[in-house]
């Protein structure tokens, strides 16, 4: 009997978000998996990336949860933070991305960079082992803003 394919990145990619999706909309593990023709157990295993989702399973979830299949394929900003701090809690996150909203908002540039070298400052002294800013690469808004 061949074995069963090893978990992937991809394959927790897809359970995370179908179950950030499912969630998003308040739907039930029983709700999608009656929608879908499947256990809700199968969805817990999609869910958690221990079972890979059939293309037509996909496909049917997609249409349950309103989405096109692309969304569990293409990698957004989220993805890219938890990348890059792969410890970061929920709430942080959802502080960042409610950050990065409001940010874009304010179409002073000027104004933007006030903001960025202020929270780089405000983080600098918030503790000994505090980071330097990420985007200026550790520069202070002074050479930051010579380099522009």
């Amino acid at each position: 009997m061949p074995r069963k394919p090893r978990r992937t990145a991809q394959d927790l990619l897809i359970g995370r978000r179908l179950r950030d999706r499912r969630k998003f909309l308040k739907q039930s593990l029983q709700e999608l998996s009656a929608q879908v023709g499947v256990s809700y157990q199968q969805v817990q295993k999609y869910e958690s990336g221990q079972d890979r989702i059939p293309a037509s399973i996909l496909f049917s979830i997609s249409k349950a949860l309103n989405i096109s299949p692309n969304y569990f394929f293409t990698r957004t900003l989220e993805d890219e933070v938890r990348e890059a701090f792969p410890d970061i809690t929920k709430e942080a996150l959802s502080e960042a991305m409610a950050f990065l909203y409001w940010l874009q908002r304010i179409e002073d540039r000027t104004l933007r960079e006030q903001l960025r070298a202020m929270v780089a400052h405000l983080s600098s002294t918030s503790g000994p082992d505090s980071p330097k800013s990420a985007a200026s690469g550790g520069r202070s808004a002074r050479s930051a803003k010579a380099a522009k």
